[in-house]
């Protein structure tokens, strides 16, 4: 049975269980599910009471057209969010959607749709994300989203609009977060790399470099120092073996190899970037780094669904996606060496960070790859769809990894309130088809781990704020397979995650706001190799920074007068000082000049590119500015805005999908220098 008959079959089996369900009550809504889910795309309660539902074509956007919306029709106002992205659907298509006027969230990225389609949405008010991301919309058409108040975030990447539009529309929208993306202007200016380290004793005849003055703006900026590529290195690396299948390796074919190939899309060698995955042979499209995806997704936003890699995966680098972009804007060739493309200023600096260790050995291991699992049974895919049918009633979600496989995911997003150890236990007899669980704020409890350890195959588990302790975890050390797990806001402690000992593919793990201290988390790093424990900050460190600020020293007495005769052979009274500036300053200053300070600063990659080293660097300098004192104003209020600032980098840490918008709304600079910055 083909992946997509499979979840046609799934459809059908929740569509047979309907009738006990809430959402099959109202008859229009039972006929659209019905006439939605037989075309394979999906309709979907978003909640366990059925009052708004969720739409998506897209396992079907190659061919789903503007009729594809027309069984929305008798129920638009329930639905409440709208994927037709990469979709044939037009601007006329988009008359369907004028009955929707609950609709919360649209996407519309890779259609057709122009500024004429924009005129249908007029009416939806309570539209708060709009992705109009390579589309053919333009200022004209933006102006027409101003008068949708609710709007929290737009993407406009790729699209047909300027910064005069944009910001004419942030004028109007001042709340909203609006995305433009990657801009000519961004290529052009030269990536950061860090210089490599100096020897640790230079020869004597060599002389030390002098300090650099600081640089004027140069029409191309020159490689780092310490970042000049070798000439010998260039002649001999060819881009493609020794560096684009090197980045390959490490950020991608672990979902696109040769065993996990999502969305159909292989990229272990040439041929297979060539030839892409189900969007067609346009992965790597050679001299067009605007329609190649390998580009445009590396350059979404990281909270956008299409950016790969994944949110929660290793990301791509600045260097190696301006290496990329090189490689496919000069014909994305199979031989051809570094020396033989001119490369310039930008890509020569990231081409010595990514060869600074030599050209890769020929005989380097090759990554693992984990065994291919077996094709199910007729018995077994019939005993996947009963039991899918059960989560699809109880409003939980388990499909398919990726359209080409039958491994299976769960989710538990919509029914956590009610799906526990008993709905859990329903998944037993197919434990080992099952990859992906994710099962927070659910309302599990460690008895849940006789089902989870039942689950061999698990590679990824969340467990985030539900009701886990040490007991539990001790089960789940027995999973061969897990590389992630999230424990944040659970009861374990040091002693439960010391029992993961032996997890030896466990590659992130995630202990915010739980009894794990910090050494307790390095620990269990020295016994795991390639594991990152995130702790956070601890409650003590929480404490320190939301500590009221010390008292000032009493005011000295005034001096009593003395007879000038009697003062001659007093000991001289302390001279009166200039007022220093206030403790912290120059601390408050260096964070500003180190991460908010210039086009590449750390502050503009929160949410989006910044890694964990550089998040956590960046906390400890918002720690460290709390509890300095402004130069002018009130402390608590100075307290209150930093206090922001490192929850914000918090929830990012732990990966809470409102962390970059947190973040973005922590930094306000204008609002910061008018209360507390000094002369």
């Amino acid at each position: 049975m083909k992946p997509t008959t499979l979840l046609f079959v799934l459809a059908l089996a929740f569509t047979a269980h309907a009738a006990d369900d809430k959402a099959a009550a109202d008859p229009a809504v039972a006929a659209a599910m019905q006439k939605v889910n037989a075309t394979g795309a999906s309709l979907m309660p978003i909640a366990a009471d059925a009052k708004t539902f969720r739409f998506t074509a897209l396992n079907v956007a190659k061919d789903f057209a503007d009729a594809g919306l027309e069984p929305l029709l008798p129920i638009a106002d329930k639905i409440a969010s709208l994927d037709i992205a990469r979709s044939k659907v037009t601007d006329g298509g988009l008359k369907a959607l004028a009955g929707m006027k609950n609709l919360k969230e649209l996407h519309l990225e890779g259609t057709a749709v122009s500024d004429a389609g924009l005129d249908q949405l007029k009416g939806l008010a309570e539209l708060e994300y709009i992705n109009l991301y390579n589309t053919k919309v333009t200022d004209a058409g933006l102006a027409k989203l101003a008068a949708l108040s609710k709007l929290k975030a737009i993407y406009l990447w790729q699209s047909g609009v300027t910064k005069a539009g944009v910001a004419a529309l942030k004028a109007k929208l001042p709340k909203a977060h609006i995305n433009t993306g990657w801009t000519a202007e961004d290529d052009a200016k030269p990536a950061a790399v860090v210089a490599a380290a100096a020897p640790a004793a230079a020869p004597a005849a060599t002389p030390a470099p002098a300090a650099a003055k600081p640089a004027a703006p140069a029409p191309a900026a020159a490689p780092a120092a310490g970042g000049k590529l070798d000439p010998a290195i260039a002649a001999k690396a060819v881009i493609y073996k020794d560096i684009v299948a090197s980045i390959m390796s490490a950020k991608c074919i672990s979902c696109h190899g040769t065993e996990k190939k999502k969305g159909k899309l292989q990229l272990h060698d040439y041929a297979a970037i060539l030839k892409g995955g189900s969007d067609g042979a346009t992965t790597v499209i050679a001299k067009n780094i605007k329609d190649s995806l390998m580009i445009v997704r590396a350059n979404l936003p990281k909270d956008d669904d299409d950016h790969m890699p994944p949110s929660d995966e290793p990301q791509l680098t600045k260097e190696e996606i301006a290496v990329l972009t090189w490689w496919i804007e000069n014909g994305a060739s199979e031989t051809a060496t570094v020396a033989s493309v001119k490369a310039p200023a930008n890509v020569e600096s990231a081409l010595a960070v990514l060869l600074a260790k030599g050209l890769p050995k020929a005989n380097a291991v090759v990554k693992v790859t984990k065994p291919k699992a077996k094709p199910l049974t007729d018995a077994e895919k019939k005993q996947v769809a009963d039991i899918s049918a059960k989560m699809q009633a109880l409003n939980a979600s388990l499909m398919p990894l990726a359209q080409d496989t039958e491994q299976l995911r769960l989710g538990v997003i919509n029914a956590a309130d009610k799906f526990g150890d008993k709905e859990l236990a329903l998944l037993a007899p197919i434990a080992t088809q099952i990859l992906w669980v994710d099962l927070s704020r659910s309302q599990v409890t460690d008895a849940a781990a006789d089902t989870l350890a039942k689950m061999t195959n698990l590679e990824r588990l969340h467990l985030e704020n539900t009701k886990i302790t040490d007991a539990g975890i001790a089960k789940l050390a027995a999973l061969p397979n897990l590389e992630y797990l999230n424990l944040y806001g659970t009861k374990t402690t040091d002693g439960g995650i010391a029992q993961l000992a032996s997890a030896k593919d466990l590659k992130k793990l995630f202990v915010w706001e739980t009894g794990v201290t910090q050494a307790g988390a390095k620990a269990l790093e020295g016994k795991v190799p390639g594991l990152k424990v995130n702790v956070g900050l601890t409650a003590e460190e929480i404490a320190k920074l939301t500590a009221p600020p010390p008292a000032p020293p009493p005011a000295p007495m005034p001096a009593k007068k003395e007879d000038p005769k009697k003062a001659v052979d007093a000991k001289p009274a302390v001279a009166a000082v200039k007022p220093a500036a206030p403790a912290g300053s120059d601390v408050i200053k260096t964070v500003m000049k180190q991460f908010h300070k210039g086009d590449d600063a750390l502050c503009k990659k929160v949410g989006t590119t910044a890694t964990d080293a550089e998040l956590a660097t960046l906390l400890k300098a918002y720690q460290g500015m709390c509890a300095a004192t402004p130069p002018k104003g009130d402390k608590a209020a100075w307290v209150t805005k930093c206090q922001a600032l490192i929850g914000a980098v918090t929830k990012v840490q732990a990966k809470d999908p409102a962390g970059a918008a947190a973040y973005k709304a922590a930094v306000n600079c204008k609002a910061c220098h008018t209360d507390h910055k000094g002369a």
